[in-house]
């Protein structure tokens, strides 16, 4: 359920945190998974993508529209379906404003405790396809999925929760830096945190 739009609010305490949560833009460029909380209620500077695949050639925006800013937006998480030892579900992201705005790019993410304990987050932007820019009218929406292992990894306990379960998440649209805090009803995360995500694609989620 879409809460509200988070502003910094204990810097010291999360001082590790900051790449998980940051979001990217366009652009393709190397890389791997980035992790876990930020040191405030802000992002830090996204880290590389995963795919050398140079982006699509960006959609025209409306005359007028800017990029969708974090507090014109909300944001919810669906379930997706499962596969042996995997779980997938999407993130999308409306347009609540009474104008037009435009994303493009990979939201960031981070898991928490109910208590806003943060989770280890490695958050892989994945392409082909690359980011393309998007156009939110009023009520539009556009969507990324979600995938993860619930199969314990090396160094985590064969036997019980393979990490904390987390219960909120904050989401971080494309080149913002303000989160939105929801809820996370999809279980436990294992393999060391580790969730990749698409790029924003236009429309509502598949259902």
């Amino acid at each position: 359920m879409p809460l509200r739009a988070v502003r910094p609010a204990y810097a010291l305490a999360l001082t590790a945190a900051a790449a998980a949560l940051c979001a990217c833009g366009g652009g393709g460029g190397g890389g791997g998974p980035t992790a876990a909380p930020p040191p405030s209620r802000t992002t830090a500077p996204a880290p590389p993508t995963t795919s050398r695949t140079p982006p699509p050639t960006p959609t025209a925006s409306p005359a007028g529209s800017g990029r969708c800013r974090t507090h014109e937006l909300r944001a919810r998480i669906t379930t997706a379906g499962p596969a042996a030892g995997q779980r997938f579900a999407f993130l999308t992201l409306t347009n609540a404003s009474g104008a037009a705005c435009h994303v493009r790019g990979y939201v960031g993410m981070l898991l928490l405790t109910a208590s806003d304990h943060p989770i280890r987050t490695n958050l892989e932007r994945l392409a082909p396809p690359g980011p393309q820019t998007i156009v939110l009218r009023p009520g539009g929406s556009a969507y990324a999925r979600l995938q993860w292992t619930v199969v314990p990894g090396a160094r985590e306990p064969a036997h019980g929760a393979c990490a904390p379960l987390p219960q909120l998440a904050w989401i971080t649209p494309p080149d913002e830096r303000a989160h939105l805090a929801i809820t996370w009803n999809q279980g436990v995360v294992c393999g060391d945190g580790h969730v990749s995500t698409t790029p924003l694609r236009p429309g509502p989620a598949p259902h």
